[in-house]
């Protein structure tokens, strides 16, 4: 379960073309603000594929601006809602989908810390809907193109002694991943 849950963190660009940068880790730490914003993990083992993604349940309520409906119900009762809106702006922009449009972590903890300029900013880049169109224009195509990618990072995923047992072995997430993609002839 350590591969499927690690790949959770991993922004969907690297999926696309492997490559590492910055705008990974500050898409990384989105998903750790909705992991603490609704207390669920990563990765819904529970689901029947085990591939329910955070990010992807998360992403329709975020975009819907209805971050009372992330909050885990331990949290409900807590009045500081002003906070949770920062954490959910944060976790919005965070996850997007182009790393072009990420914030800088920098600006992640402005926005965190309360600034009031951050705060107007961010708030206006997710009432800004073009983000995602500059992307693509249809937003069904975006998902699924972002639920392929996480399904091709999951092939094969079906229990934690597979998983393990990669780890166990000493490959890397490269190695291992070359080696899914290797047997597609989609990717010759």
């Amino acid at each position: 379960m350590f591969y499927v849950s690690c790949c959770s963190y991993l922004a969907p660009e690297y999926f696309m073309y492997g490559k590492m940068n910055n705008k990974i880790d500050v898409y990384a730490y989105g998903v750790v603000l909705l992991e603490l914003l609704s207390g669920r993990k990563p990765v819904n083992s529970e689901s029947p594929k085990a591939q329910d993604s955070l990010v992807m349940w998360a992403k329709p309520i975020l975009d819907d601006k209805e971050y009372s409906q992330l909050l885990d119900s331990s949290l409900q009762d807590d009045n500081n809602s002003d906070q949770m809106e920062k954490m959910a702006l944060a976790a919005t922009l965070c996850i997007r989908h182009n790393p072009q449009t990420r914030p800088t972590m920098g600006m992640v903890l402005e926005l965190l810390k309360g600034d009031v300029e951050m705060l107007k900013w961010a708030k206006l880049q997710v009432s800004n809907p073009l983000e995602d169109s500059m992307l693509l224009k249809d937003e069904k195509l975006r998902r699924s193109n972002l639920q392929s990618h996480l399904n091709l990072a999951f092939l094969d995923m079906e229990d934690d002694s597979l998983s393990m047992g990669s780890m166990e072995q000493g490959i890397s997430v490269e190695e291992y991943l070359k080696g899914r993609t290797s047997r597609s002839s989609s990717f010759n």
